[in-house]
């Protein structure tokens, strides 16, 4: 007869291996963890999106660095919403406990005096752990005439719930 420890040591290896394969993989774990998104093409003074696909995911923030000074970039929706925004620059979105799969998108303005040509917008995310890390880099291909910029037209950045502004004197000046 089995001693009490085998039995017990047989079962639980047993349970635990057949309680592995069942169900989603765990949420937030690196081998989940990736990110995807899409590019856009919009016409001087025209907004466009910029979809995202995130998984194991515990923040994302897009580097608004990237792109020119006067251009504006804030948080679209995002499917299901981050638990909550810190608002920094750059801003993060935050999910807590991580998340499995998350959709969203950014808008970003082109703005009405932009040159046509290829920009781009990185796009970071994190696993749960500060140790996963990946960007993924939407291409903002501008196509069209630029427009003259008016004399009223103020030079903005946005964080994702609100507009930040930031001159290019100094910008430039740092």
């Amino acid at each position: 007869m089995p001693s009490r420890r085998a039995v017990l040591s047989l079962f639980a290896g047993g349970t635990l291996g057949s309680l592995a394969g069942c169900g989603d993989s765990a949420e937030g774990t690196d081998r989940d963890f990736g990110l995807t998104t899409t590019g856009a093409t919009g016409a001087p003074g025209e907004a466009v999106g910029v979809e995202l696909t995130a998984r194991g995911v515990g923040v994302v923030t897009y580097r608004v660095e990237a792109l020119p000074p006067v251009w504006q970039v804030t948080q679209g929706d995002f499917d299901p919403g981050p638990t909550s925004v810190r608002e920094m620059y750059p801003p993060e979105l935050l999910w807590e406990p991580p998340i499995g799969t998350v959709t969203g998108s950014f808008i970003v303005a082109i703005p009405p005096n932009a040159a046509p040509g290829k920009y781009s917008l990185p796009v970071q995310a994190r696993a749960g752990g500060a140790d996963g890390t990946t960007v993924s880099t939407a291409t903002l291909t501008v196509e069209g005439a630029t427009a003259s910029p008016t004399d009223g037209e103020t030079e903005t950045n946005s964080s994702p719930r609100g507009t930040a502004t930031r001159s290019a004197r100094t910008e430039s000046g740092r």
